[in-house]
């Protein structure tokens, strides 16, 4: 076996919480305010469900075949040959997408924090640190998460400050332009919850096997109310002009002041939110990582991580080389992408390997 560590359930809900939001907190407001207007609060409940459906196509599969990765059991489920073209797919799927995210990362610090400081080192040294995770392990990447997560989730009380301000009256008129533009905003939440695919590489690796599928729909659900929570109180606070803005909530933050001395308390969500994407780009890389080398039968993923973060250093400049461009491909093309990777694709191995359980049984 490839990975020889072994973590936790709980550890794994630590693992995913900021791997889906890391940089869904800051992309999906203003889009979502774009889409649903007023009702934009509504569309992390609905897009939730592709992230409970996910986890449970992952698990289904997991049960099916146990201690396997999505790259060792479709060959399994649809041959070798088809097999091995999907796992080709997966590999360069996190690849890209990894790229994507430390895009993601470098362009908002170098944008909003650090403007002198050239965007090349944000990419150069999260891209090390996370490269530094994944070559400790699974363990390495679970205990690191547990501190991330906990001081991520910590600052997000900051917003709290806000209920002074905020105006309840931006939540009105409901359902003003009916259902479709809610859809449209669900469609991009439904981009971010199907990265819980990604649970596919840890399950293998649990200690307690029976906890995992409660493990997973529970940081699915946290998720789902970390969204809401922000997605409420940027449009309370700002209402629908979030549209016009890259990052709402790192706007609406910096305007917190208590009794005009405590403020600049957008230095908190900062810090909070550069470990939050230390453990999502972990994670993908680790995906990445162990992918391959299980399509090209290495003893070790550990020896090629370095080697990858070239390549996924070149996709994060080749494919995203402005905000503009970003917030487009975030709007139009990621949903349909990730959710037909990440959720449909798995979904139609999950019959099919249901299809060839139950005639198994019946011969």
């Amino acid at each position: 076996m490839v990975e020889k560590g072994r973590i936790t359930a709980p550890q794994t809900e630590f693992i995913m919480i900021p791997t889906i939001i890391g940089t869904a907190i800051l992309s999906i407001p203003s889009i979502d305010a774009k889409f649903a207007g007023h009702d934009m609060w509504m569309t992390p409940i609905l897009g939730s469900l592709i992230g409970f459906l996910t986890v449970y196509i992952v698990w289904r599969l997991h049960e099916l075949y146990p201690m396997q990765t999505p790259i060792e059991y479709s060959e399994r489920i649809i041959g070798k040959a088809a097999g091995r073209v999907f796992g080709l797919l997966l590999t360069l799927f996190y690849i890209h997408n990894s790229g994507i995210i430390v895009r993601e990362y470098s362009s908002f610090i170098s944008t909003n924090v650090m403007t002198d400081t050239p965007i090349i080192i944000f990419s150069i040294t999260i891209l090390f640190v996370s490269a530094l995770a994944v070559r400790g392990g699974l363990e390495v990447i679970a205990r690191t998460a547990i501190i991330c997560t906990t001081l991520f989730m910590s600052s997000s009380v900051v917003l709290l400050l806000l209920i002074k301000d905020i105006k309840l009256g931006y939540l009105l008129p409901f359902l003003e332009n009916g259902l479709l533009p809610v859809m449209k905003g669900t469609l991009i939440h439904n981009s971010w919850f199907s990265e819980f695919f990604l649970l596919a590489f840890i399950f293998p690796y649990i200690n307690n096997q029976k906890n995992g599928l409660k493990s997973g729909l529970r940081a699915s659900l946290i998720v789902m109310f970390i969204l809401l929570y922000v997605n409420f109180f940027v449009l309370t606070a700002i209402g629908t002009s979030a549209a016009n803005l890259f990052y709402p909530v790192y706007a609406i933050i910096r305007s917190i002041t208590v009794y005009n001395f405590f403020e600049n308390f957008e230095v908190l969500i900062t810090a909070s939110w550069v470990l939050g994407n230390f453990v999502k780009i972990s994670v993908f890389l680790y995906a990445a990582s162990l992918s391959l080398a299980q399509l090209f039968r290495f003893s070790s993923y550990k020896i090629i991580v370095f080697p990858l973060n070239v390549l996924v250093f070149i996709f994060s400049y080749w494919d995203l080389p402005n905000l503009v461009v970003k917030v487009n491909y975030i709007s139009t093309i990621q949903p349909f992408y990730l959710l037909t990777i990440q959720t449909i694709i798995p979904l139609f191995l999950l019959g099919i390997a249901l299809i060839k359980r139950k005639r198994s049984e019946s011969t």
